[in-house]
């Protein structure tokens, strides 16, 4: 009897096995689509649901063993940015591939309005002034030819950091700022002036003491190598320079002499970012104002 029992079970245990070889997997479904291993089906109740896919950090992701194998595995790769990707191994060419990401609005990296700082922080003829150097940790000012006389400032005043008479080259320098991790990464600055600014392109070889030619330029370096300056902004600067006054020495001019602008610069990528502002002009009536230095990422 029991050699009997034995027998019959595995006679079924053979007629049951090419099915379960074969089986489709169906949840809330007895009848799978054909064409599907796996045939997930949401009822008409209130037991509707989705798929939950594993959700991983990127550097969880990089530890997942992979093989050619394992084409077609699909995770949900949450990245430090805030961007979010589904994303689909790729076992041909070993990588994972992006099906599709969900981007959030820019995310401000460093911003600068210049409206923290007592009136007069920065620099004068008289050397450091207000809030400068102590109490300025986004930016450093550097007077290059040291040309500033008594009179003459670098110097936030209601909310904007003012020039007035520089007498040659300032630089402004952000400090370095952290962009590792983001993409598409922006930034634009507010320049403005007031006065009868002047450019002498003629006079360009000598555009640092010529006591003429007024100007700003915008420059960055990305992962501290060389500062790229942005010549020629919206077609009011130079080849040489970002934006220069509208009005050429001893020519015929009326205001407004300077072609006030929102410099922006899109589309880079990096791991640090540093930005620097030039400016120089020549007179006591002549002003530049820098405002709103912001930088952006996804």
């Amino acid at each position: 009897m029991e050699i009997h029992n034995v027998m019959k079970h595995l006679i079924l245990f053979f007629l049951i096995l090419p099915i379960i070889s074969t089986a489709q997997v169906g949840i809330n479904t007895d009848l799978p689509n054909a064409a599907s291993a796996l045939d997930i089906y949401g009822q008409n109740t209130v037991g509707f649901g989705g798929l939950s896919l594993p959700l991983v950090t990127e550097s969880q992701r990089g530890l997942i063993t992979t093989t050619p194998q394992s084409e077609g595995t699909i995770v949900f790769v949450s990245y430090a940015s805030g961007v979010r990707c589904l994303e689909i191994y790729d076992g041909q060419q070993d990588v994972w591939q992006k099906i599709n990401c969900l981007t959030l609005d820019p995310i401000i990296l460093f911003s600068e309005d210049f409206e923290s700082y007592s009136s007069g922080t920065g620099i004068n003829g008289s050397g450091n002034s207000g809030d400068y150097p102590a109490s300025v940790s986004k930016w450093t000012l550097n007077d290059i030819y040291g040309s500033l006389a008594s009179s003459d400032y670098v110097e936030t005043q209601s909310g904007v950091l003012e020039i007035n008479d520089t007498n040659g080259p300032i630089e402004l320098d952000t400090q370095s700022i952290n962009i590792s991790g983001y993409s598409n990464i922006s930034f634009s600055i507010d320049l403005s002036g007031t006065g009868e600014l002047e450019y002498n392109p003629s006079l360009h070889s000598t555009d640092d003491t010529n006591t003429v030619n007024d100007y700003i330029d915008v420059s960055y370096s990305i992962d501290g190598g060389a500062f790229v300056t942005i010549t020629d902004f919206n077609g009011n600067g130079t080849t040489h320079h970002t934006l220069i006054p509208y009005y050429v020495s001893g020519g015929a001019g009326s205001a407004p002499f300077f072609p006030d602008d929102t410099v922006t610069q899109t589309g880079l990528s990096g791991s640090t970012l540093v930005i620097k502002v030039r400016f120089q002009n020549w007179s006591g009536d002549e002003f530049f104002y820098v405002d709103n230095i912001i930088v952006t990422g996804n």
